[in-house]
């Protein structure tokens, strides 16, 4: 018990727990949409998209994290206009601007001179090289993710199950659609220095898929994926410190494990 105290005592360590809780709570806690709405290509397709942010932020010597914010929401926007304005599916039009920006990141990345170690922290995540002003960063968004989403739960939940009785009903469809493509897109972009670029959709879908096994209403839904979420960041940081390990895929896997749990538990899988 005392080397665990002391453990915790490090500052880093410190910073690297409150930042896997408070991620552990906002990614699944948006992540139920993505999966109600089916819209892992598209969380996926932002969180890639933000290597072309990163790479301009780098080019330009800015801020990465606001970089990478600035180009996601720039993203969602595109896709959200493209899907309403033209007769292409949703998928499609993701593939382009997916397409685009790792093109556009490539392309950008090619211009930098020398090797950049911050780069590829955006890429697979280091929850240990957390800041405060990272702490901080994820604190309001997570504030104001969490209090627009249950202000507006109702008109959310309308336009994910029906849009078109979302729309009779009075529902701005359109203004919400944006809205939530917005959200996803800022989370994702905050959560990239913890879990990675690749693995970020994971800590969305995951925890949100695992709850969904075993939820019976939308409260249900929501705490299970928080809570398990947190078990995940903080089970996962733990061990990937015991076993010296990299904390994002650490962190998925043991996301991942709690899926099949949740999954083979009683009345999850259905008996043929």
């Amino acid at each position: 018990m005392n080397m665990i105290s002391e453990f915790i005592s490090y500052p880093f360590i410190q910073r690297a727990l409150l930042a896997s809780v408070m991620v552990g709570i906002l990614c699944p806690f948006v992540g139920n949409f993505v999966v109600l709405r089916r819209m892992s290509f598209y969380s996926d397709a932002i969180s890639h998209s933000a290597f072309a942010g990163i790479a301009a932020g780098a080019l330009l010597g800015i801020d990465l994290s606001l970089s990478s914010i600035i180009v996601a929401i720039l993203i969602a926007v595109i896709i959200a206009f493209l899907s309403e304005k033209t007769g292409l599916s949703h998928d499609t039009v993701i593939g382009i601007a997916f397409s685009g920006a790792i093109a556009s990141g490539m392309l950008v990345m090619g211009m930098l001179k020398g090797y950049r170690a911050d780069l590829f922290t955006f890429l697979f995540g280091d929850i240990l090289a957390i800041t405060d002003k990272d702490l901080l960063m994820i604190f309001i968004i997570g504030i104001l993710t969490v209090i627009v989403l249950l202000t507006f739960l109702k008109p959310f939940l309308q336009i994910t199950f029906n849009r078109d009785l979302a729309r009779v009903e009075g529902t701005s469809v359109r203004f919400f659609e944006y809205l939530l493509f917005l959200i996803i897109a800022v989370v994702i972009t905050v959560s990239l220095k913890i879990i990675g670029m690749i693995l970020v959709t994971s800590l969305l879908i995951v925890p949100a898929a695992s709850a969904k096994n075993l939820a019976s209403s939308m409260k249900r839904l929501f705490v299970l994926s928080c809570v398990f979420g947190v078990l995940s960041g903080v089970i996962g940081l733990a061990m990937s410190i015991y076993l010296n390990t990299s904390s994002g895929p650490t962190i998925v896997l043991v996301s991942i494990m709690i899926f099949f749990l949740t999954l083979f538990s009683r009345g999850a899988v259905t008996k043929r």
